[in-house]
């Protein structure tokens, strides 16, 4: 069975496998891959991640179905061993508004930081959460440690209170 959205972006290994809908099937998700992996720079991440976002974008406004997005990320891995790496918590909430303002469409908008992620299965579970639940979430920036061990509408009440 195919899984109810469009798969975009980089092509992440957890992501692997997954099939996506067909176009025709009018998809109302897209999944977005974001490698950072290989910046060495937050400058270099920064710019990578907004190349991404302009990517996603303009891929948005091809779908008009679309009413979900899960951008799921790996962190860079190259910066100094003292710097934090981390996906900063307001990345949903600046996408959903930029899509709401920009596009007029009010879409549920989920980054999901993937870079942990050691269980493919639970991570297509998770993903089918986003894309066949009915969403309590308008945005969200999760970490996988965040949703391995609960439902994502559980870390979303978490991040909530």
């Amino acid at each position: 069975m195919n899984a109810p959205f469009l798969i975009r972006g980089d092509a992440l290994p957890a992501l692997a496998n997954i099939p996506e809908a067909p176009p025709e099937d009018r998809p109302h998700g897209m999944l977005w891959g974001v490698d950072l992996t290989e910046c060495a720079t937050r400058k270099q991440a920064r710019a990578a991640w907004h190349d991404a976002i302009a990517k996603l974008k303009a891929e948005f406004d091809t779908v008009p179905g679309i009413r979900r997005v899960c951008v799921a990320c790996l962190r860079p891995k190259r910066f100094p061993q003292q710097a934090l790496v981390r996906v900063p918590a307001g990345l949903a909430t600046q996408l959903h508004n930029d899509l709401e303002r920009d596009r007029a469409r009010y879409v549920n908008t989920l980054v999901l930081d993937v870079t942990d992620c050691d269980d493919p299965a639970l991570l297509r579970a998770r993903l089918g959460e986003v894309f066949t639940e009915p969403p309590k979430w308008g945005d969200l920036t999760l970490t996988w440690n965040d949703v391995a061990e609960s439902t994502l509408h559980e870390a979303w009440a978490r991040e909530s209170l």
